[in-house]
Formats: structure tokens, C-alpha cells, sequence
């Protein structure tokens, strides 16, 4: 299942993470691609330091504070997270994500975009599964949330700068469709909650959300 999720961060904190990273290098992110993904990956990274891990942590820590992003992920464990940038003509080509990172399995990939649609154009997230190819050009604060497996790439950015918060997970749920159910059983259970209150089918949905997350976790 693939969530696109708006204004997970909100402009004024968006804002302040960005003069953050004025003060900070890149460096070329070659360094962080697999064998695989080398040949194809064309942009930049944040480069790790004390300081500057402390601006990504502020970053996730912010993303992670919205409910639903808690909700579609189900976040055992952030296997990796960084800031990652593209320029005019960079790009990522067609790349899976690597299973294995940092001893964590990667169930799920996320993007939150740090600039806006103003900022950069081209610059597309496309990803490609059984129904096709389907891109997205992420809004400052957007995330798209996706299951690791999927084949996908950043298209070149033709102009300005596409700056980004991109991270992997491993999910207390491991199977991609049974996370989806979850997301939207959450989803009905919060909408009859704010229509009716506890009513007696919002306590059958939650009974039957908790159950079927204590059944699936692992």
C-alpha cells in the first residue's frame, strides 16, 4: 500500500529545519548506495556529524509525531534515515531498496519532502508495481509512505533544488496488505468516533482493530 499523507510538518517547522541545513555540508551520495544503486544514484547527502544527525533526529521526531504516519508505518525500529538533496539534472535511477540495513529489515520506505513545489521542478518519486508506474512531486511537509520492495526512482530535477527527509523502517506488522487493512480500519474507527462518539460501533470496529493488531504484530 502506498500513503501519501499532507502537511505531516507543519511551514514554520519546515522552515526552521531548512536554516538549519543552510549551516551544513553535502556530500556526494554515492557513499550511502549499495553495489546495485552506485551506477544510478545522482545527488547529494547530508554529511554526519553530531550536528548535523541532531537536525535529521529533529526532523524524523517532528515526522514521527503525527498519528497517521505513526499509523502507517507501525515503527518497530528506523532502520536509517537521512537528508538528501537533488539539484539541477541529478536524479536516481530505477533502484530497489536494500533489505538489510543497519541489522533491521526494511518494510518500508518513506519520503518527506522538505521544499516546495515552487522550489524545484521535475523531481518525481515514480514507482512502479502490478498495476504500472506512478509518480508523485511531494509539497513541502508531504511524505509518501511505500513498501521497500517496490521498484522506484527520483526523475531529474530540470530546475531549482529538491530537498528531502528519506528513511527506512522495519514495522511491527511485516506484510504490506495487512498494514493497509490496519490503516484503513484506523481510519473508520477514528470517523465513527468523531461522528457518533462511543457508540456501539465504534467499540465493535476498535475490538476488531486491536485484535487484528495484536494477531499481525511481530
Amino acid at each position: 500500500m502506498i500513503i501519501h499523507l499532507q502537511q505531516v510538518i507543519d511551514k514554520p517547522t519546515i522552515d526552521v529545519i531548512n536554516e538549519k541545513l543552510v549551516k551544513h555540508t553535502f556530500t556526494d551520495g554515492k557513499l550511502s548506495a549499495g553495489a546495485g544503486a552506485k551506477s544510478v544514484k545522482n545527488n547529494q547527502q547530508l554529511s554526519v556529524d553530531q550536528k548535523a544527525q541532531g537536525v535529521v533526529d529533529f526532523t524524523l521526531q517532528r515526522m514521527l509525531r503525527n498519528p497517521w504516519v505513526e499509523a502507517a508505518l507501525r515503527p518497530k525500529t528506523i532502520a536509517r534515515s537521512m537528508i538528501n538533496r537533488y539539484q539541477r539534472q541529478q536524479s536516481y535511477g530505477l533502484h530497489v531498496d536494500d533489505a538489510l540495513m543497519n541489522q533491521a529489515r526494511t518494510d518500508i520506505s518513506f519520503t518527506l519532502s522538505l521544499s516546495s513545489l515552487d522550489e524545484y521542478e521535475g523531481g518525481a518519486l515514480t514507482m512502479e508495481d502490478h498495476s504500472g508506474e506512478r509518480s508523485w512531486r511531494l509539497d513541502a511537509g508531504d511524505i509518501l509512505i511505500y513498501p521497500s520492495h517496490f521498484v522506484h526512482q527520483v526523475e531529474p530535477v530540470t530546475s531549482g533544488q529538491r530537498t528531502a527527509l528519506v528513511g527506512w523502517c522495519q514495522s511491527w506488522v511485516k506484510d504490506a496488505h495487512q498494514r493497509g487493512l490496519l490503516f484503513d480500519m484506523q481510519r473508520a474507527v477514528t470517523q465513527e468516533f468523531e461522528a457518533r462518539g462511543r457508540s456501539e460501533q465504534y467499540l465493535l470496529l476498535s475490538k476488531s482493530y486491536q485484535n487484528l493488531l495484536r494477531m499481525w504484530m511481530d
